[in-house]
């Protein structure tokens, strides 16, 4: 029988749907990310000696007071209950790679993903090629992952900048990844929670005309995220809009068929 998730592929293989890579204009999160990372020790000056994403405390989305506190939380919320040191773990969108150093204590293996080439040499020179592999993506696949290679697919602090037709994107394409357990966190923006609402506040007059900076906040909800997660037949296993009130984790696991590219 063929379900929802196989209709939608589909469609867009039938022509139903535009050509992604043929769209204007585009939201360039490659430049825009590889950017940052060129210009972090300009912006931030005051976290010399530090690393790229030890701006990101958690603050503005109510988690946490500082980044010590942040990554405690991390760790002991999301990471300690779920990965063990039997598993390989993907992160998609690595950055600067402060997850990626929390990950990497407790699981075998990690691959640290990410759009852009800058991150990516910023998380090597901090976690190096020990247990530690690297996948520079092009924003429309996982092609540079190869199928079956993961048990953990771990996505933190990256979907609050990715646009929802995005993520739904990514979600068509990891589970031919995934192995084993098959198990996905995902954290992303919740734009009708109390913050959230304050961010697209603060954002929006500079996101207009269908256009939009890379770095910035995307329009998201939980519902949305819900509708995307059950249509392609993921098994919701926790929704926790609470741990991080402007937003919204989840941890599910991944369909053991994953849909045809």
């Amino acid at each position: 029988m063929t379900n929802q998730a196989d209709r939608t592929n589909q469609s867009a293989q039938a022509g139903n749907a535009p050509n992604p890579t043929a769209s204007k204009p585009k939201i360039n999160y490659e430049e825009a990310w590889d950017t940052y990372a060129q210009n972090w020790d300009r912006i931030h000056p005051d976290l010399d000696g530090g690393h790229i994403g030890d701006e990101w405390i958690g603050k503005g989305a109510g988690a946490a007071q500082s980044l010590a506190e942040y990554e405690a939380l991390i760790e002991q919320k999301f990471i300690q209950p779920y990965i063990t040191d039997r598993d390989t773990v993907l992160e998609i969108g690595v950055g600067g790679g402060k997850t990626g150093a929390l990950l990497l204590k407790h699981c075998d293996r990690l691959i640290c993903a990410d759009i852009s080439a800058n991150m990516l040499g910023a998380t090597r020179e901090r976690l190096g090629v020990e247990r530690v592999s690297y996948a520079k993506l092009d924003g429309l696949t996982l092609d540079s992952i190869d199928t079956g290679a993961i048990d953990i697919c771990f996505c933190y602090d990256t979907m609050v900048h990715i646009e929802p037709r995005d993520i739904f994107n990514y979600l068509t394409r990891i589970p031919r990844l995934m192995r084993g357990k098959r198990l996905c966190l995902f954290h992303h923006g919740n734009t009708l929670s109390d913050l959230g609402w304050q961010k697209f506040l603060s954002e929006w007059e500079y996101n207009l005309q269908g256009t939009r900076g890379g770095t910035a906040f995307s329009v998201m909800t939980d519902t949305i995220m819900e509708k995307f997660l059950t249509h392609l037949n993921y098994e919701i296993i926790l929704k926790d809009p609470h741990t991080v009130p402007r937003d919204c984790v989840w941890v599910c696991r991944a369909p053991e068929v994953g849909i045809k590219q």
